[in-house]
């Protein structure tokens, strides 16, 4: 049986994208016997940055998404290929590219979408939402399925508030937030996922509580 692929996306940049998609992977590598790897498909090469100490508990493949060399389904054959040799594929998507998430989610069993407490991400992800529609419309079994997550959120704002409720409208599932908080930063600058740099803080419960969350998910 393959791997569950866990697509991580928006399209909007700055919504703690790489940071949801490193920290999740290493999260659900890390659980005994559970195998898992991490797609960086950003041109940016974030999560590649990141991972460049070897300091993370898990793999990182770099798959950029180029949409002139993929349309003969190179991409997806490769994301295939890691799925037969791992429990959890997590996918680092790039932002303001439309194209990718469509071609991701005719793969993913699960769409993360990270959004910030901001008018500029909310309409973003609206548009996502809509790229998830047409995916389940295409794929007509209902899947992917969709957990959008409170990202990089401040209580002391009003719209940091207020941003669950802002979130279900959308009638998709609604994660338990993650905070904005320098750790995470912190922890990107050392090569080292949370539960290595900072375990049993606030930042490390957030990312347990989410993996759980996708653990269970059925999608």
């Amino acid at each position: 049986m393959g791997a569950k692929i866990i697509a991580i996306g928006n399209l909007k940049g700055g919504t703690g994208k790489s940071t949801l998609a490193v920290n999740l992977a290493c999260a659900l590598g890390s659980a005994a016997k559970a195998r898992a790897v991490l797609v960086d498909a950003d041109s940016q090469g974030t999560a590649m940055e990141w991972a460049a100490r070897g300091r993370l508990p898990v793999a990182v493949e770099a798959m950029p998404f180029e949409p002139e060399a993929n349309g003969d389904g190179a991409w997806l054959k490769a994301l295939n290929g890691l799925a037969a040799q791992n429990d959890f594929v997590v996918v680092d998507l790039p932002p303001h590219l439309g194209t990718s998430i469509v071609l991701a989610l005719v793969a993913a069993d699960l769409f993360v979408v990270p959004v910030t407490p901001s008018g500029a991400d909310i309409k973003a992800t609206t548009k996502a939402i809509d790229l998830l529609r047409q995916a389940r419309g295409v794929r007509g079994n209902g899947k992917p399925g969709c957990l959008l997550v409170p990202s990089r959120v401040d209580r002391r704002t009003a719209a940091g508030k207020e941003i669950e409720a802002v979130l279900h409208d959308f009638g998709e599932p609604v994660a338990p937030a993650v905070g904005q908080r320098s750790a995470h930063v912190d922890a990107f600058t050392a090569g080292e996922w949370i539960g290595t740099y900072a375990p049993r803080t606030s930042a490390h419960d957030e990312i347990q509580t989410l993996t759980a969350i996708i653990r269970r998910s059925k999608a």
